[in-house]
């Protein structure tokens, strides 16, 4: 779980780390799966980073007329070594709309689809790893349930510091 402030670079570090993968070992199945994102605002990013345009993503406002929740069981189906969901309270959101789940529901849904993927439930016999982004309240709390608290391996946050700026440092 990656958490932390509106524009710190969660989604920009994230995806730097699945360029990497990808770049190190290209036979890694690694997918970005975004709920806040469009194909213009990724352009944005692709411009900066090209590596970035080598993910593949799926893009969950393509598919308005579909049930999200069916679009992630059947790409989620394909077995992925790397998901990086982003994030993941506007995916469960968009899950809520279109389901008229509770929110705990739909928060449990997605818990139990990457624990399935996560022990190779797949077409792919894959074992999933997951990365997810998730939002903080104005006063830097987690928003999220303690079930999803208790079903995160780890945690990072990512926060604004004075105490290094100014420093820059290529860590290629």
């Amino acid at each position: 779980m990656i958490i932390g402030d509106p524009g710190i670079g969660k989604s920009t570090q994230t995806l730097d780390i699945l360029a990497k993968i990808k770049r190190n070992d290209p036979s890694k199945k690694v997918l970005f799966i975004s709920g806040e994102m469009n194909e213009i605002d990724m352009y944005g990013y692709v411009k900066r980073y090209p590596a970035f345009g080598r993910i593949p993503t799926l893009f969950l406002c393509d598919y308005l007329g579909e049930n999200p929740a069916k679009v992630l069981e059947e790409t989620f189906k394909q077995g992925w070594d790397l998901i990086l969901i982003d994030s993941f309270i506007e995916v469960q959101e968009s899950i809520q709309a279109a389901t008229n789940m509770p929110r705990t529901a739909a928060e449990k849904w997605m818990i139990d689809l990457m624990v399935t993927n996560n022990k190779g439930n797949n077409n792919e016999k894959r074992y999933t790893s997951f990365l997810a982004i998730q939002q903080v309240t104005k006063g830097g709390n987690f928003v999220g349930s303690n079930k999803l608290k208790h079903n995160t391996t780890g945690m990072i946050e990512l926060r604004y510091s004075s105490e290094f700026s100014g420093l820059y440092r290529d860590w290629e």
